[in-house]
């Protein structure tokens, strides 16, 4: 017979023996089957090279069909192929280098929507937990969804073209529908050729930048709808006010404005003009009238400083990096220069909030995956904040009417078809160290019900009147060519 201190030492064995059990069963489920799915869409994951060799991952459509990207095999091997190169900044690329004997290693990974829709594309999405993980785990074989996009082909290169028209251009153009919030064209300039990406082809840092969605500029003058908006609301000023601003300079802290953008000549008039003429004096008055607390609260409602809810992934814009809005810095932001940052995406869905009911819209980009149920997939749309009340939006539309049919928002139209009505707001925004300055445009159209809304910045363009406005007004006229309504 055993003594007790045998018992003891068999007792001690046994309970560890269990917990080690007990953790490695823990461990396998946890690694296996809650982050199975996550590892097996590393790009470092060996079986997840040896899954793509067998999978042919889903297409990438436009919203009418149009192929955007699709899978193709050479020498046994798939490759992803994207015919229109333009599409770059939306589609993003997805990038594998084989070597012998299947091994491979990511190059530039993924990203664009191949990325945000991976599960999708590999033809995972709507499968359980647990058959995803054995897929991995026996390199099952599968085809991937298709999935269908809400942008225009046909938009998303007018765009493209648009924008990179000039010799090393760089800047963004978006196009949304102001209904809901869909992004029609997404464009970033200088771009790239995502096909090439695997061929271990060299891409400048510079082209992959997604500037629509990650790049942060001063907004300029288009930053004065939102100033308007806030000064309408607070009941401080009216639209048939008279300000003699024509020729005014004023110090504020010692940072001297002067309106410099009032036709030759022109010293009076009233609200509107001075949103279409686009006097600084006029704007920094109001923002220093609304002080800085509320005019902070005001920029609160517009989520500038909120990351927009979007697949691609994108940036919050700043007001400034002091918690204190001083004089000077209250003046310039309230006419879009200081420290204030927004991305192109951002001030795309101020002119949208604006053509719409004062709501800005969260950005979608996914408009369907046949042969998935719905309910399936997480649901992109919606409404992300009320930026303001539709009363103040339609007040602030009218503006825009006006900046665009009397003031410098009036070249976005010129050439454009009879009939073509729309609203506008042109900026110029300073950048300082003896760089030209960024061109902006914002505006929507036709101009009585909006169905599209535009933002277009050009890096160091100059003039935004002059530069920026021809692209946007061309790009809301292709819009509404391509019945973007549904």
């Amino acid at each position: 017979m055993m003594d007790s201190s045998a018992h003891q030492a068999i007792a001690r064995v046994g309970a560890a023996f269990l917990i080690l059990l007990t953790m490695t069963a823990a461990a396998t489920f946890y690694w296996g089957i809650l982050r199975g799915p996550e590892l097996s869409a590393r790009p470092d994951n060996p079986r997840r090279v040896m899954a793509d060799r067998m999978t042919r991952r889903g297409r990438i459509l436009d919203r009418i069909g149009v192929v955007l990207a699709e899978t193709v095999f050479e020498d046994g091997q798939p490759r992803r192929r994207y015919p229109l190169h333009e599409a770059a900044p939306v589609t993003g690329y997805q990038t594998w280098r084989y070597g012998a004997g299947g091994t491979a290693g990511a190059s530039y990974g993924a990203g664009g929507a191949e990325a945000a829709y991976d599960l999708a594309l590999r033809g995972d999405l709507g499968r359980s937990v647990g058959a995803i993980a054995a897929s991995a785990l026996f390199d099952r074989a599968r085809d991937g969804h298709d999935i269908v996009l809400t942008v225009d082909a046909g938009l998303q290169r007018e765009a493209a073209a648009r924008l990179g028209s000039g010799a090393g251009r760089a800047g963004a153009a978006v196009v949304v529908r102001v209904a809901d919030g869909a992004v029609l064209a997404l464009a970033s300039a200088p771009s790239f050729d995502p096909g090439a990406l695997d061929s271990g082809a060299t891409v400048p840092p510079t082209a992959l930048l997604n500037r629509a969605t990650v790049g942060r500029y001063p907004p300029g003058s288009t930053w004065k709808a939102v100033t308007l908006a806030a000064a309408l609301d607070a009941g401080i000023a009216g639209e048939g006010d008279i300000r003699e601003d024509g020729s005014a300079v004023e110090a504020f802290g010692g940072y001297a404005v002067q309106c410099n953008n009032a036709p030759e000549g022109v010293l009076s008039f009233d609200l509107l003009h001075a949103f279409a003429y686009s006097c600084n004096v006029t704007f920094a008055r109001l923002g220093v009238q609304l002080g800085a607390e509320r005019y902070r609260r005001s920029v609160a409602s517009f989520a500038l400083e909120e990351t927009p809810p979007f697949p691609l992934g994108t940036v919050a814009g700043s007001l400034s990096r002091d918690a204190e809005l001083g004089l000077p810095e209250l003046a310039s932001a309230a006419f879009g220069q200081g420290e204030l940052l927004v991305t192109p995406l951002y001030m795309a869905l101020v002119a949208a909030a604006i053509a719409g009911d004062g709501a800005l819209r969260s950005p979608y980009l996914l408009a369907d995956v046949p042969g998935v149920r719905w309910s399936s997939i997480a649901d992109e749309r919606g409404t992300w904040r009320r930026a303001m009340s539709p009363g103040i939006a339609r007040r602030v539309r009218h503006a825009m009417v006006v900046s665009a049919r009397d003031g410098w928002a009036r070249s976005a139209g010129i050439g454009r078809a009879d009939g073509f009505t729309f609203g506008g707001k042109t900026g110029t925004a300073e950048v300082g160290d003896g760089q030209p300055p960024h061109a902006w445009f914002i505006g929507f159209a036709p101009a009585d019900e909006p169905i599209v809304a535009v933002a277009v910045l050009v890096e160091h363009g100059g003039e935004g009147a002059r530069v920026a406005a021809p692209i946007g007004g061309g790009l809301l006229e292709a819009a509404l060519a391509d019945d973007p309504g549904g």
